[in-house]
């Protein structure tokens, strides 16, 4: 369901996706009855914890798209005592035909939202929680606006809120009324002008309406119904949501049950670990360290980040073996530390052309560290291939279609010869071959690359040097 029916659709089911319906076998009874909209949350603040209980909802999510009737999805929401932390299970009903994920998991804490799909490959993810996340921005806290909205992954319209003393089916209760003023949807994306047009409901339609109802005793949601004024019995555009809820013995659950590492998520720093860590790995890690400042005019690197290229899997052509890549910055500089097994860097500059791409008018200095040998190779940042432009055919190509299949054989263009630049060498790496790991440094970016300008001051023989000299082995836990 998209774009206008963005006033049905999404205004209805985004928003109306606020639809909770619940049932408390005993509900406690509150306070007065909140006549304000902060009275409305402060009260369902309230309701949803007691001591040493988890409040827990079952959320059934029905909506009418075009007239057609449907399951669009079934949630799961549970709420730490002290509303602090909250988790849901998401389920795509059999009504939804949008293409997105088909069960997600969410764990809600003060910091932001931890998300897994679980029928998707990605890892677990975290994010922080925007505005525009918020399904109901006058909800005290988000964790409070997640139970109102029914534990759904995403937000709604800005809604102008109000509060009535309502019923829903006859059962007394407090309302939380909302509407939003919405537009013809001719000219939209999904309606351009003379394109298809959309359902006279959503032509005629001013404005989009939910309910959220309250029991009036407990406080507890009740229900919550979508529409649009033009279409006020929810015949052609409409939803409504119905749940069950309880309170849980905190002791009933996993301890882990609102640590985000229940659902698969690994902190940075952890993620970090395995990499460097993994027993796959095929050479040891070779690194500067997690900072690195070498205090003699060269820029600190103060920033880590550690590149895992799944070692042990099987690779095929002109791939590298390279097993873990260590990438330093800071302020005007960067070091890439890129691994290989003994003697792979070299078959795999072989299989590219000889010493690539450093074959042209190229220069190298080799000393040795320890028990390692270093060859620092100076070279120029001018592309190391000759190419005859008229060689060169340009062919149209449409986007969303295979390009057209390339006429002849595709051969690798030769390497430069003669005459060299006169100027010096501006480009500059190096291949530090410890006993049981080569380690480039600083290599190139891309196939035929030797730009430098992300280096920064690191791409000199001078300071290569300086960072072969200082490379050592990581020890376990560091």
């Amino acid at each position: 369901m998209g774009g206008l029916r963005a006033i049905a659709g999404s205004a209805l089911i985004a928003a109306a996706c606020l639809l909770v319906a619940c049932e408390d076998a005993e509900p406690a009874a509150h306070g007065a009855r909140p006549e304000t909209v902060e009275e409305f949350f402060a009260e369902l603040e309230q309701a949803i914890q007691k001591d040493g209980k988890v409040f827990h909802a079952t959320v059934e999510l029905r909506a009418v798209d075009n007239g057609v009737e449907g399951l669009w999805a079934t949630t799961e929401g549970w709420v730490q005592d002290g509303a602090e932390r909250a988790r849901a299970h998401w389920q795509k009903g059999p009504g939804n035909t949008n293409d997105i994920a088909e069960r997600t998991v969410h764990i809600y804490d003060p910091d932001g939202v931890y998300s897994a799909n679980l029928d998707g490959d990605d890892d677990p993810g975290f994010r922080r929680r925007t505005e525009a996340e918020n399904c109901l921005a006058d909800a005290p806290t988000p964790i409070v606006a997640q139970v109102a909205c029914g534990f759904l992954p995403f937000g709604g319209p800005d809604w102008q809120l109000s509060v009535e003393q309502s019923k829903f089916e006859g059962r007394a209760t407090v309302a939380l009324v909302g509407t939003y003023a919405v537009s013809s949807p001719v000219g939209s994306e999904e309606f351009p002008v003379g394109g298809p047009t959309p359902h006279p409901v959503m032509t005629a339609a001013t404005r989009a309406v939910y309910t959220l109802h309250l029991d009036a005793a407990s406080h507890l949601p009740v229900a919550s119904v979508s529409w649009v004024d033009s279409d006020p019995d929810r015949k052609v555009f409409g939803s409504e949501a119905r749940f069950q809820t309880e309170f849980l013995d905190d002791s009933s659950l996993p301890n882990d049950w609102f640590d985000p590492r229940s659902i698969g998520y690994v902190p940075p720093a952890d993620q970090e670990r395995r990499i460097l860590e993994d027993p796959k790995l095929g050479t040891p890690v070779y690194w500067l360290g997690r900072s690195f400042d070498p205090q003699n005019g060269l820029p600190p690197l103060g920033s880590l980040y550690v590149n895992g290229y799944q070692p042990g899997r099987q690779r095929g052509g002109d791939e590298p073996n390279i097993q873990i890549g260590l990438r330093y910055s800071g302020r005007g500089g960067m070091v890439r530390l890129d691994h290989y097994p003994p003697g792979d860097w070299e078959a795999f500059k072989q299989r590219l052309g000889g010493n690539f791409p450093w074959t042209w008018c190229s220069e190298m200095r080799e000393f040795t560290v320890g028990a390692a040998k270093v060859t620092i190779l100076a070279g120029y940042e001018s592309f190391p291939y000759d190419l005859d432009p008229g060689a060169v055919t340009v062919v149209p190509v449409t986007p969303g279609h295979d390009p057209p299949p390339v006429q002849g054989t595709l051969t690798v263009p030769p390497l430069k010869t003669e005459p060299c630049p006169a100027t010096p060498p501006d480009r500059f790496m190096a291949e530090v071959r410890f006993p049981d790991a080569t380690v480039v440094i600083n290599g190139p970016l891309g196939y035929g690359g030797q730009d430098g300008r992300p280096w920064g001051a690191y791409d000199t023989a001078e300071a290569l040097e300086v960072v072969a000299r200082a490379l050592r082995p990581r020890q376990q836990g560091e």
